[in-house]
């Protein structure tokens, strides 16, 4: 949740000001088109790399292996929010821009008032993206880096190898389904809440 939570405030904002300039729009996205097809699994050694070498502490705040799996979360999930809300800025209404222009709102008010709740739909689109990544994401670094979790019962139970691992990893497999509906489920309730068009 902590990956997601800050891929969301960092696409979010970045996903607006793309929507609304064109020429930072083509700055940007060839660094989005370069780094978004990169795996988990080649993410992971490096974040690992760059935690361990820079997160030194006598009485850490956090885990190393809980900054390792929220900063891979992040970087594999910001992608389909930021691209999603790039698109639902970039194709608001234009009558409703022509009356933001007559009514001379501020960059902020505009904002607020008509690319936030025109783009809303495509948003949460892409949040719920997001979120399904973030949590196929942490399971295959909880595998990889050996932090408590589904992923790491999924991995251990392999490596055990005994004549119930497989039923107790099908049991996982699922839990891992249900959960990943759950929260899908439950970003569609927050959608409605929120989303003029609902």
């Amino acid at each position: 949740m902590a990956g997601f939570v800050l891929a969301t405030l960092i696409a979010v904002p970045l996903g607006i000001i793309i929507g609304l300039n064109r020429h930072f729009s083509a700055a940007i996205n060839p660094l989005i088109q370069i780094f978004k097809p990169v795996s988990p699994l080649a993410w992971l050694p490096l974040v690992t790399m760059v935690v361990s070498a820079t997160y030194v502490s006598d009485d850490p705040m956090f885990e190393k292996s809980f900054l390792t799996s929220m900063i891979t979360v992040t970087l594999c999930s910001l992608w389909p929010t930021l691209i999603n809300t790039s698109v639902g800025v970039s194709a608001v209404n234009p009558d409703l821009l022509n009356v933001s222009k007559v009514l001379q709102l501020s960059f902020w008010t505009h904002v607020r008032k008509v690319v936030l709740p025109s783009s809303v739909p495509m948003i949460f689109t892409g949040l719920r993206v997001s979120l399904g990544i973030a949590w196929m994401v942490l399971i295959a670094a909880e595998m990889l880096a050996q932090s408590p979790g589904l992923g790491k019962f999924v991995w251990d139970e392999f490596q055990n190898g005994s004549s119930e691992s497989l039923s107790r990893i099908m049991v996982a497999v699922l839990a891992i389904g249900f959960i990943g509906f759950l929260l899908d489920r439950i970003m569609l309730l927050i959608q409605k809440k929120v989303a003029w068009n609902e």
